[in-house]
C-alpha cells in the first residue's frame, strides 16, 4: 500500500513539473519553439536514438528499390519532422484561435453543411500524417451546429489523460473513449446531435481485430474496418482529410467526399479506397508520416 502511494504520489509530482514546464514553453513563438526542436532532433535521434530500428525497417521494407542513401536521408527527415510535431502540439496549448487557423487550413467544409442538410452525419476517415493533434482545430471551419468528434484511447497515467483530452478539446472538438463510440453514436442520433467522427485509422489493429488485410506500402498490412462497419449500418457520409505540409508550421487539409450512400457499397470497398488515399498521401511526402510506430508487428498466419 505504501509502495504503491509512493509511486501515485512520485507520478502526479512528475507531471506537474512536465506540464509547468510545456505550458511555459508553450507560449513562446513558434518560430522560437523550432529552434527547441532542431536541437531535439539531436537528442531524440543522434543521441537517444529512439526506435531507430524500427523506423528503418520499416522504411526498408516500404520502399524496396531505395538506395542506403535515400532510405537515410528521408530517415533523417522523419526525425527532423517527429521533432517538429512535438513542438508544433506544445505550441499548441496556448494557440489563439485565429493563429491556428493560419497554421492548418481546411478545403471544402462545405460537404459537412451539405450532409447536415440531408439529415446524415459524417464518418471522416485520415491518419498519422502531418501535424493530425491540429485536426481537432476543425471546430473553427464547420456549421456551429455540427459537433466534431474524435476518437481517442485513454491513456493509463489520469493525468496525461487528461492532459491530452484538455488539448484536443480547445476549440470545441468532442474526445470518445474508442470503447464507447457505439453508445456515443447511439446517444447522437437519439438527441438529434449532427456530428463529424473522425477515425485515425491506420492504426494497428489489436490481435483480436485482425479480420482484414491488404497491400500497403508494399507489405500485407491489417487494417480497422469498424468506421466502416458503422458508415454501411448509418449510411452516412465518409470523407477522407487528405493532409499536405505546405511548408514548415503550415497545413492544407482537404476534405474528399469517398462515399455519400456507404450502404450501396460492397464490404471492405470503403477500406479499400481508404488505404489507397492513405498510401497516396504519404508517397507524396514519406518523411511526414508516423515511421517509428510498429505498424507491421502482426503476420498474418
Amino acid at each position: 500500500m505504501w509502495r504503491r502511494f509512493c509511486f501515485v504520489y512520485m507520478s502526479k509530482i512528475g507531471f506537474y513539473i512536465v506540464y509547468a514546464v510545456l505550458w511555459t514553453i508553450a507560449w513562446l513563438p513558434l518560430p522560437v519553439l523550432y529552434l527547441f526542436s532542431d536541437l531535439g532532433y539531436l537528442i531524440v535521434y543522434k543521441v537517444a536514438r529512439y526506435r531507430v530500428k524500427v523506423v528503418r525497417q520499416n522504411m526498408r521494407n516500404s520502399f524496396p528499390n531505395k538506395t542506403v542513401t535515400e532510405l537515410r536521408q528521408l530517415e533523417h527527415r522523419f526525425y527532423h519532422y517527429l521533432c517538429d510535431y512535438g513542438v508544433e502540439s506544445i505550441w499548441y496549448l496556448h494557440a489563439s484561435k485565429h493563429a491556428i487557423t493560419q497554421h492548418i487550413v481546411f478545403d471544402n467544409c462545405e460537404v459537412f453543411t451539405e450532409a447536415y442538410r440531408t439529415g446524415k452525419d459524417v464518418i471522416a476517415v485520415f491518419g498519422h500524417y502531418g501535424n493530425w493533434e491540429w485536426v481537432s482545430s476543425l471546430p473553427l471551419h464547420t456549421h456551429p451546429d455540427i459537433t466534431i468528434e474524435t476518437l481517442y484511447r485513454p491513456l493509463k497515467n489520469r493525468d496525461f489523460d487528461d492532459f491530452f483530452l484538455k488539448l484536443r478539446s480547445r476549440f470545441g472538438c468532442v474526445c470518445v473513449d474508442k470503447k464507447r463510440v457505439l453508445r456515443h453514436i447511439l446517444q447522437d442520433k437519439k438527441d438529434g446531435r449532427p456530428f463529424v467522427l473522425a477515425f485515425i485509422a491506420d492504426q494497428t489493429p489489436s490481435v483480436n481485430n485482425l479480420h482484414y488485410w491488404t497491400p500497403f506500402l508494399n507489405q500485407d498490412t491489417p487494417f480497422l474496418t469498424g468506421w466502416e462497419t458503422i458508415a454501411r449500418k448509418t449510411n452516412d457520409y465518409v470523407v477522407f482529410l487528405d493532409t499536405h505540409r505546405v511548408k514548415r508550421g503550415y497545413y492544407h487539409c482537404r476534405v474528399e467526399v469517398l462515399s455519400t450512400e456507404p450502404k450501396e457499397t460492397a464490404e471492405f470497398e470503403l477500406t479499400e479506397q481508404y488505404v489507397w488515399r492513405m498510401e497516396q498521401n504519404i508517397l507524396e511526402n514519406p518523411a511526414y508520416w508516423l515511421w517509428s510506430h510498429k505498424r507491421w508487428k502482426h503476420q498474418r498466419s
